[in-house]
């Protein structure tokens, strides 16, 4: 993608129902629900988005991110089907509609490493590799399995990202999951532990603001003592920021979520969420009975809006960063991981605390000259990892 494109992603909620039971998912009341989206309702959806996109001004591209539960338990005819479907109802846009999946690739067969291959247009894995959290319903560990599909994988010549979940379980094991993905030559994204679904579900393995900074900040070190380059996210976002924030005359990047949305979760009833709010009771409406023009001009999605946009006038204005951090991470991040202030506003820890330690790093590499602020070196040509991997959920 160029930079004057746009790009928004519908994780699709596809159904709960799950092979495993990781202690840590926000899903798990729901796991043993079988119940799925119907084609019907998938096709009344993309007519709504369809509608909806094709009166822009720019493209933009689309991202399906599918998800779950496991979506890879669904026949792989349902996405056949829906894939099929997709090409026929955008029509003209269809070349801008893209397919993600996100799966704990516990459930490979023949047919599911075509549909990986050449249905998907990216593919994440989900593995922690250490911790012992991401189980089966008998206790199990999943990651040997996940392995073994991950080398299946790489014998179809399948690309893929990985995300890894971060606990206080694999937080003493962060060196060796970054050399895992830096021998394996993937990318990954460390997501710091989402909330749960109930009291006391991440009890023993839960992490600290201060924590996941500490994480990050290791990683940017790691980074920078590889001989490799790793694309691992949120990190060289981040190192993009910083070169932003040095770049003469760079022109500066605001999130701007009244103009543009840029992620929405479907849940399996159709009700549609912004990533910040998903599942808080503050669904925008449904979108397999009301328009995405009507969901997006609503009150409930307005409401959300003016949220989004007091929370980076209370927290982002004052940053020195701002304008090369587009002010996302308060908008739409993770609020666990941020702290309130007396005033009531956040306290940005973890992107915040990562930029500038990746400012102190980059003037001790002499990347950028402490005396003069100039750039002396671009310490990376940075591509886009797969777009399953911008998944945020």
């Amino acid at each position: 993608m160029f930079e004057d494109e746009t790009m928004v992603q519908f994780v699709i909620k596809t159904s709960k129902f799950c092979n495993l039971r990781c202690r840590y998912c926000y899903e798990y009341p729901e796991l043993g629900n079988r119940q799925a989206i119907l084609p019907e309702q998938l096709d009344v959806m993309y007519h709504h988005i369809a509608n909806y996109y094709q009166n822009f001004d720019q493209p933009t591209y689309i991202d399906f991110v599918w998800h779950g539960g496991e979506p890879l338990l669904q026949k792989p005819d349902f996405y056949w089907k829906t894939f099929e479907r997709q090409k026929e109802i955008f029509g003209e846009l269809a070349p801008y509609v893209k397919n993600s999946v996100q799966t704990n690739l516990t459930v490979l067969n023949p047919e599911r490493i075509n549909l990986l291959k050449y249905g998907f247009d990216s593919v994440g894995v989900s593995i922690d590799l250490f911790g012992g959290l991401r189980v089966d319903q008998s206790g199990t560990d999943s990651v040997s399995t996940v392995l073994d599909n991950l080398d299946k994988l790489r014998d179809a010549q399948i690309p893929y990202g990985c995300i890894t979940v971060l606990t206080q379980l694999n937080l003493p094991y962060l060196k060796e999951i970054y050399q895992f993905y830096e021998q394996m030559n993937v990318s990954f994204r460390l997501l710091p532990l989402f909330k749960g679904a109930f009291d006391n579900q991440h009890q023993g393995f839960e992490i600290t603001a201060q924590e996941v900074l500490k994480a990050f900040c290791q990683l940017v070190d790691f980074w920078l003592e590889s001989e490799d380059i790793v694309m691992v996210k949120p990190i060289v976002e981040h190192m993009e920021q910083i070169l932003r924030h040095y770049t003469p005359h760079a022109q500066p990047i605001f999130y701007d979520k009244r103009e543009q949305e840029s992620v929405y979760l479907v849940n399996t009833n159709g009700e549609v969420y912004s990533y910040a709010d998903a599942y808080e009771g503050l669904s925008h409406g449904n979108i397999f009975t009301t328009s995405l023009a009507e969901l997006v001009a609503g009150e409930a999605h307005q409401k959300v809006i003016e949220q989004a946009e007091s929370r980076m006038v209370a927290t982002c204005s004052q940053c020195p960063y701002f304008g090369s951090c587009s002010g996302y991470p308060v908008a739409e991040g993770s609020l666990e991981y941020n702290e309130f202030d007396e005033t009531g506003a956040i306290r940005c820890i973890v992107s915040q605390g990562t930029l500038a330690h990746i400012e102190k790093r980059f003037k001790q590499a002499g990347i950028i000259n402490p005396e003069t602020g100039e750039l002396t070196l671009d310490p990376i040509s940075f591509s886009k990892t797969p777009a399953a991997l911008d998944c945020p959920v």
